[in-house]
Formats: structure tokens, C-alpha cells, sequence
């Protein structure tokens, strides 16, 4: 990825509130904008270009912003968190770093140690109030996957792009992954792109609009990052992923009125009509 777009109300970090390099942040990675946006699934240059794997993490200066020591980037997000039971294993929010794995069979990409460093994550509503996430390291373990049908260490990205807002289970833990093959990693996956998994019930709060991801003082490493996304909702009818049912979900029902094999086709009767609408104002306000 080589430029990064902000929106208002999307899933991901639309602006950067501050930055502070901190003792030993790379030289060449000091630019805050670069966790705006998605996160890369490619990387590399035009000569030597990469597909971002699990061994093959996003690495270029317009990708990843290093934190050192004593240093901190304080993002917000386009639309708020949202702590919901509709929301997969209950995961609320993703960070994305440049984290990877080592090869531990020779070049097949079966995963050995994880290459992360650290970083703690703290939450905001308000930007004002912060709540450390507790036993999260904001660089580690799970690396980011951009494709599905890609080689681990492949140059050519692949036909099948991960669901970068789609939480991997947070049941899986390194040691259930280490050497594993990687198609068994891959259904380990299972469609994600991976990241560092944010429960926002973890430390009561029911919303975050705001995310800060810093390196204490004294700490070796200096952590990467990549982006931070909303995760997708599954309650039927959050058509914009914002975590509840209102008038936005109807206008995006009416955007697409009269099509067919659409996402809004919430009654599945094969076109979008009256009855998707008559839908979303019986279910309007869940969350």
C-alpha cells in the first residue's frame, strides 16, 4: 500500500492526535500518518516486491511508524469501538504491527518463534480518560496475512484478500500455531488478517473512539504499527459494521434498492425491496 486515504466514520484510524518517537524509534520510520488506513498487504519494492505474510511483514517507511522507548502515537479512530456481543469471540478492536514469524521448516513456512516488540495498548473514549489493555502486547503475536491463497514467502500478492476486520479466535495462542504447516496455519486463520485481538470489556469500557499504543520508558524494542481497525460486526442488518442497527443502515438500504446478490438483500428474497427496509425499522436500535 503506498497511500493512505482518511474517511470519516470508517473502521480504521482516520487521525493522528500526536506522536513521540522515543528513545531508539527507527530513523526511517518516524512518519504517524503511515498507521492511517488499512494495513498493507503488499510490501517491498517495485524490484523486490513481497506479499505480506505471517513471515513477511509490511516494512517500508510509508507502511509502519516506530515507537521507542518513552514514546507514544495516539490515533482516533473514524467510528467508535463498540464492546458488543455481536462482535466475533468478542473481540472489539484490531492493532496491526509488522510482527513475523520465523521459518522453522526450511523455507515451507511452518511458524517458529514470533518476532515482535512489545508496547502497550491504551484505550479512550473521550480522549482524556485512558484504560491500559491488559496482558496485550500491541507488536506480537498474530502476525498480519494479507491474502488467503498466498505463499508464505511469495512476491506476487494473491487472488483472495483476507478480512483485515475479522478477529482471529482469541483462543489461539503461539504455541497452538507453532509448527504447524502453513495450510494448517492458514485454517488457523481462517480468513483473518490477523492482529492483536482488544476486548474492551477487559477494562469496562463500552466504547472507544481513541487508541494509544506506547513503549515505557527503559523498555527494549521499539514497536511497529501498521493500522487499527473496528472489528466487523455480525448482527444481521449492521450494514456499516458500526455495531448497532440505525438510520445509516436504512440509507444504505436504499442506496442499493432494486439490486440483486447485494449485502443489503437482508431477507435474502434475491433483490433489494420494501421488505429489507420493513427489516431494518423492526430490529432498528439493536446493538
Amino acid at each position: 500500500m503506498t497511500t493512505r486515504e482518511c474517511f470519516s466514520d470508517s473502521p480504521f484510524a482516520t487521525r493522528v492526535v500526536s506522536y513521540v518517537p522515543g528513545t531508539g524509534a527507527a530513523s526511517g520510520h518516524r512518519n504517524p500518518q503511515t498507521a492511517l488506513g488499512e494495513p498493507a498487504r503488499t510490501t517491498g519494492t517495485l524490484s523486490a516486491p513481497e506479499t505480506v505474510t505471517p513471515f513477511q511483514p509490511a516494512w517500508m517507511t510509508n507502511q509502519v511508524v516506530s515507537i521507542g522507548a518513552g514514546g507514544s502515537l495516539t490515533l482516533e479512530l473514524g467510528q467508535s469501538a463498540i464492546d458488543s456481543p455481536n462482535n466475533p469471540y468478542g473481540v472489539d478492536l484490531i492493532v496491526f504491527s509488522n510482527a513475523f514469524f520465523s521459518d522453522a521448516s526450511a523455507g515451507q513456512g511452518s511458524p517458529g518463534y514470533c518476532f515482535g516488540e512489545g508496547g502497550v495498548i491504551d484505550v479512550s473514549d473521550d480522549g482524556v480518560m485512558w484504560l491500559q489493555i491488559p496482558n496485550t502486547q500491541a507488536d506480537g503475536p498474530m502476525p498480519t496475512m494479507g491474502f488467503v491463497d498466498a505463499g508464505p514467502f511469495d512476491h506476487a500478492p494473491g487472488e483472495l484478500p483476507t478480512d483485515f476486520r475479522k478477529p482471529m479466535n482469541p483462543a489461539i495462542q503461539l504455541s497452538d500455531v507453532q509448527e504447524l504447516s502453513y495450510i494448517d496455519l492458514i485454517h488457523a486463520y481462517d480468513g483473518s488478517g490477523g492482529g492483536v485481538g482488544i476486548d474492551l470489556a477487559s477494562v469496562g469500557l463500552h466504547q472507544a473512539h481513541f487508541v494509544r499504543i506506547r513503549q515505557p520508558v527503559g523498555a527494549s524494542g521499539s514497536p511497529e504499527v501498521d493500522a487499527v481497525m473496528v472489528v466487523k460486526s455480525i448482527l444481521v442488518g449492521d450494514l456499516d459494521g458500526n455495531g448497532i442497527i440505525d438510520s445509516a443502515d436504512v440509507g444504505a438500504v436504499l442506496l442499493s434498492f432494486g439490486e440483486s446478490n447485494s449485502p443489503a438483500d437482508l431477507d435474502q428474497s434475491g433483490v433489494v425491496d420494501s421488505g429489507d427496509i420493513g427489516f431494518l425499522l423492526l430490529v432498528m436500535g439493536d446493538v
